[in-house]
């Protein structure tokens, strides 16, 4: 019989003894916790480091890119380039072309219109970026800080009016309601009548030419509009209205009945260059082209113009426009009004 203390103790399998040897704090079991910390540990430092990478990718293969369109959308502004700056030489730098009809992380991106700023008009009725809408935005001229209505190319009572065979007065038979008799020597028979600012213009344009021995008379000024109905008539009559309408104005579509034109003539030159091409040769005439413009005046039709104007060269007609316009187109070298407006040629009647 076996006593207590010899007794066997029950047979131990395999399994069981390797895992009370593996267990803690058995030499091996502390080796084997030891090398587990260790693995954790690098693993760790090794998802730290996957989460910093860039990470290369095609936008128009990868998953996170959805075509299903979405109603919202959402503006893509670029990137500050200097946070997403390579933190070394050996950072892959991450690029995607993303296509406006695509949609990323389920947002359309939609591409942007640009906004645009319709131009502001100074000038009412001059195309956007004429010469004569950057002269009034830059300056300020008494009639910028005014009455707006005359800054208008189609207002009668606008120094600034336009009028050829394209652009009748309205009404069609204006009158100036400031006519006064500018006090300057005549050369015809006709009663001179302009308007209130343009006479004052004339008369000291005169009276500076005379200072220079210039002696400049006054031809012709404001006609009415009946006026200009027996004018007219009587040129077609004489030549036809083809031939008329190079030298004459229909009524309704004439500057003298403006107030703001005149025709002059030369007191020291005779009567024979009077309304005839050879006047551009008198002494008044040539004054009048190297210094009207510094009283608001401008020869109206030049040679080689008359497809724009509709008219034969008139170095006797003036048109007061002001001085600073006046002096713009001069300064600009430009022939016409109707360029210096930015406004198509009128080369015939509608």
């Amino acid at each position: 019989m076996v006593g207590f203390h010899q007794t066997r103790r029950p047979r131990q399998t395999t399994g069981a003894r390797l895992r009370r040897e593996l267990s803690w704090p058995r030499p091996a079991g502390v080796l084997i916790s030891l090398i587990g910390a260790a693995l954790v540990f690098n693993g760790a430092l090794a998802l730290a480091d996957s989460t910093d990478a860039p990470v290369t990718s095609d936008a128009t293969s990868s998953p996170s890119l959805s075509t299903t369109p979405v109603t919202s959308q959402a503006l893509v502004t670029p990137a500050d380039p200097a946070s997403t700056a390579p933190a070394s030489a050996a950072t892959a730098t991450a690029t995607a072309t993303v296509s406006p009809d695509l949609t990323v992380s389920g947002v359309t991106a939609a591409p942007i219109a640009p906004v645009t700023t319709p131009p502001v008009l100074l000038v009412k009725g001059s195309a956007a970026g004429a010469p004569v809408q950057e002269l009034f935005a830059s300056r300020t001229a008494t009639a910028a800080a005014g009455d707006k209505t005359l800054l208008d190319v189609f207002n009668p009572k606008s120094t600034l009016v336009l009028v050829n065979k394209r652009n009748a007065l309205k009404p069609l038979a204006y009158a100036p309601a400031d006519l006064v008799t500018p006090a300057v020597p005549v050369g015809s028979g006709e009663p001179g009548r302009l308007r209130a600012e343009a006479a004052s213009a004339a008369e000291r344009m005169f009276g500076a030419a005379a200072a220079q021995g210039v002696n400049i008379t006054l031809m012709s000024s404001y006609r009415s509009y009946d006026t200009q109905v027996g004018l007219y008539n009587g040129y077609a009559a004489e030549k036809g209205a083809e031939a008329a309408d190079t030298t004459s104005a229909h009524p309704g579509f004439s500057e003298h009945q403006t107030g703001l034109a005149i025709d002059i003539g030369d007191g020291k030159a005779g009567n024979a260059c009077d309304f005839r091409s050879c006047f551009a040769e008198t002494a008044a005439a040539q004054w009048v082209a190297a210094h009207g413009a510094n009283y608001g005046f401008l020869v109206r039709y030049l040679p080689g113009s008359e497809s724009v104007t509709g008219y034969w060269a008139e170095p006797w007609h003036l048109r007061y426009v002001g001085v600073e316009v006046a002096q713009d187109v001069v300064a600009l070298g430009i022939p016409t009004y109707e360029e210096y407006l930015g406004l198509p040629g009128a080369p015939g009647y509608k």
